[in-house]
């Protein structure tokens, strides 16, 4: 595998395909805003492949342990935190001018390829252009590189199993969460907040 911290990549995730890059390249951040013909201001979510480095990588509420967590993420969720309860450094260039970084966790043995290549988590966003529905399928995923990126390296096969529907977006504010994005598993989501006892809007 040879992707540098400058690397822009293709793969797939539990829900649609995605585009990516290190959450250090700037240069690599403007190069998806370009490929998906959007602003590079909006925010983008991290990607982490383990539960623990995520979890050590924030200052978290005692009820948001490992286990919550995993059980959270199993559920085709984006979960939004605090930037200033971060105990790693979150370039302005991933968030945007949100005072909130989200994150994702998937336990992919690609995903965790491309991570431990970059030695960094890497940000993610859907691979699509700008209005246009998320790419599902292996074959889409490759025309797109092949349309629109084609300095991207491409990883997956046709042997992943996606949902075809965008994740579930809920921000963590404290004292409540809010539902930005409700995804197919948005019940389920429900379900496992209502354990925390905090208000959900």
């Amino acid at each position: 595998m040879k992707l540098t911290s400058e690397s822009v990549f293709i793969y797939p995730t539990d829900t649609v395909w995605g585009i990516g890059a290190s959450i250090h390249s700037e240069a690599a951040h403007k190069r998806i805003a370009a490929i998906k013909r959007t602003s590079d201001d909006k925010p983008l979510s991290i990607m982490f492949t383990d539960v623990n480095t995520l979890y050590k990588s924030f200052n978290l509420p005692d009820f948001m342990s490992v286990s919550w967590l995993r059980n959270y993420f199993k559920l085709e969720s984006t979960l939004g935190l605090p930037r200033k309860i971060s105990k790693i450094s979150i370039p302005s260039w991933v968030t945007g001018k949100s005072e909130f970084v989200s994150v994702r966790c998937l336990d992919d043995a690609a995903l965790k390829d491309i991570s431990n290549a970059l030695k960094a988590p890497f940000f993610t966003t859907s691979l699509n252009l700008t209005g246009e529905p998320p790419i599902i399928n292996f074959s889409d995923a490759e025309a797109f590189q092949k349309d629109h990126a084609p300095d991207a390296e491409l990883f997956g096969d046709s042997s992943h199993n996606l949902s075809g529907r965008s994740s579930t977006i809920v921000f963590y504010k404290g004292d409540s969460f809010e539902v930005i994005r409700e995804g197919i598993k948005i019940e389920e989501i429900k379900k496992h907040l209502k354990l925390t006892g905090l208000k959900i809007s």
